[in-house]
């Protein structure tokens, strides 16, 4: 992970800006609260040095009303000021997340191509936490202390500032020591949090994919992998730890010795006629507001480390370049939109040193079915990411309906371009949920004619909450046939003009292809379709087919025409019929 620069702590609190008058208004009453804190002491003196000698019962009665009072108008003020400044850190946290969930949202396929989703989802959770622990709690904490430091400083002078003086001088070489502590800390805090990303990352991803560890017997291997990196970021706690514990006793014990300081030379100024008992007694009780924030600030310099490094992680998310953007003039496509799909000189790569497509072009009319055939690398699924915006090519153009898909808005493409892609994803929700992701306001009768003509009526009524019926995490509780069932029942619900299929029927046994390509042939009627396919059912029934080698089209026509030619197209054919032969 990239060191954090010096202006990460200068832009967290920058994130801070629109809560500036909540923020303030919890430091005008914190102003408030300090002051009605460091008042009592004050009360020693008048009643030490002025009531006992007198005997003045009504000076001492008064004084106790006062205390009382600034009990309770410290405890109001603590209160509102807790209330105002948890409002604020809750909302800044929420607001902090969103930021983050908008700008992964909006990232291309090959962000997440390189990312982890176990450290994503870490930094939008536990780095999160620790900077709304700093930002607000923690910076009110520090200012708290800080101004219990500065007001007892200058209450320790007025009273006696020779005593004043000398009490202070141990808590500046406490402020040195803690200084140089938070510099050596931090890179231990920084490869902490890493090493917790690695182990979230790895963690998600092995619990994901669970069945396959079991399935293959590799659940000792897997334990030893996460022990090694849960050990691995033990090893980096540990190492802060060592850091602090070595560091704070140091600071703890240097910060006390004014407490040596102040009881000796309270009693030698007292013995000389400079100072008095009720003053000292004074001193005694503001020791704990001047030496107890030791152990406070020393936490809140731990704290402000781990912030520091957790907002380096959130501004990598934040400050990650969007490769697919959004132009500030697009426009929604025109309607009545009518599927002309065109692929003019496209050239395209993930490096772009190695193109996976070059020059291709395709004019696919409106309303026409076409198969796109090849070998795997052929540049097949790339084809179809390319017309969603999944990347942008190299050189050349897409256009949609004349447009070219660049000039409109993210929002109108995708909802006219449908992808289903061959890992077909349900979420952990019902199956009517599921099936109205796209358009949630369909009524129930909209659902129900999309599960008819998607052939997965029936097996729905048959589930035991029918509609209701949760499908478990990524639709486990379902099979591969059901699944891309209720996959084309949503697509048929969200009325896509163009339909792009990426292997539609690959995670599917032979029994249920039939009804899979029923229901693909009815979501196909009458819309333009590419498709992706190994399947001679699917391929057979295009309008056309399009033949990919090495990223470039090497066969185009209708299927029954490339076959008599006896070139790539009917040796794929022959291929994939001997596939569809071979037992299961």
């Amino acid at each position: 992970m990239p060191t954090p620069s010096p202006s990460v702590l200068r832009r967290l609190y920058g994130l801070l800006t629109p809560y500036r008058r909540t923020v303030g208004a919890g430091l005008l009453l914190l102003l408030g609260s300090v002051a009605a804190e460091l008042y009592p002491p004050l009360v020693w003196i008048r009643v030490v040095d002025q009531g006992l000698p007198a005997g003045d019962w009504v000076l001492i009665g008064w004084q106790l009303a006062l205390l009382v009072a600034v009990f309770a108008l410290q405890q109001v003020l603590s209160a509102w000021r807790g209330l105002l400044l948890e409002r604020a850190g809750q909302q800044f946290m929420l607001d902090v997340r969103l930021a983050l969930y908008r700008k992964v949202q909006g990232q291309s396929a090959a962000y997440f191509e390189a990312q982890r989703t176990g450290d994503l989802l870490a930094r939008l959770t536990g780095d999160v936490d620790a900077l709304g622990d700093v930002l607000v709690r923690g910076t009110d904490a520090v200012l708290a202390n800080a101004l219990r430091l500065v007001g007892v400083v200058g209450i320790f002078i007025a009273l006696q500032p020779l005593l004043g003086v000398l009490t202070t001088l141990p808590m500046l070489a406490v402020g040195l020591m803690l200084w140089r502590y938070g510099r050596t800390v931090q890179p231990a805090y920084r490869a902490a949090r890493a090493r917790l990303g690695d182990l979230s990352a790895l963690m998600n991803d092995r619990l994901g994919g669970m069945r396959v560890v079991q399935g293959f017997a590799r659940e000792g291997a897997e334990t030893a992998r996460i022990e090694a990196l849960g050990r691995a970021l033990y090893t980096e706690q540990v190492k802060a730890v060592r850091l602090r514990n070595r560091a704070f006793p140091r600071a703890r014990f240097v910060g006390n010795l004014g407490n040596v300081i102040m009881l000796g030379g309270g009693a030698w100024l007292i013995l000389a006629g400079q100072f008095t008992l009720g003053g000292l007694l004074a001193y005694r009780g503001y020791g704990r507001y001047f030496y107890g924030p030791i152990d406070d600030l020393v936490n809140i310099g731990d704290l402000l480390q781990r912030a520091v490094a957790s907002g380096g992680r959130v501004f990598e998310v934040l400050d990650a370049p969007v490769a697919v953007q959004e132009r500030p003039d697009a426009l929604p496509l025109p309607e009545p939109a009518r599927g002309e799909v065109r692929f003019e000189g496209v050239t395209f790569g993930y490096d772009p040193a190695r193109p996976v497509l070059r020059g291709v072009s395709l004019h696919i009319p409106a309303g026409q079915r076409v198969a796109l055939l090849g070998e795997s690398g052929a540049g097949k699924s790339t084809l179809l990411g390319l017309l969603t915006r999944t990347h942008d090519p190299q050189a050349g153009r897409v256009t949609l309906d004349g447009v070219d898909v660049r000039q409109l808005t993210l929002g109108s493409l995708r909802t006219h371009a449908a992808l289903m892609a061959q890992d077909t994803f349900l979420f952990h929700d019902t199956v009517g949920n599921n099936v109205r992701y796209a358009r949630p306001e369909a009524t129930d009768e909209e659902v129900q004619a999309a599960l008819e003509a998607a052939h997965a009526q029936k097996f729905v009524e048959a589930l035991p909450e029918g509609l209701e019926t949760v499908v478990g995490e990524r639709g486990v509780r379902l099979s591969g046939g059901q699944r891309q069932r209720l996959s084309i029942a949503r697509t048929l619900l969200a009325r896509p003009t163009v339909l792009l299929l990426d292997e539609p029927t690959s995670a599917v046994d032979a029994e249920s292809e039939a009804q899979v390509v029923a229901a693909l042939n009815e979501l196909m009627r009458g819309r333009t379709a590419l498709m992706v396919t190994h399947r001679l059912s699917l391929a057979r029934t295009a309008d056309r087919v399009v033949v990919l080698r090495g990223g470039v089209v090497v066969e185009d026509g209708p299927p029954e025409v490339l076959r008599r030619q006896g070139g790539a197209y009917a040796a794929l054919e022959r291929a994939m019929g001997e596939t569809e032969k071979t037992p299961a």
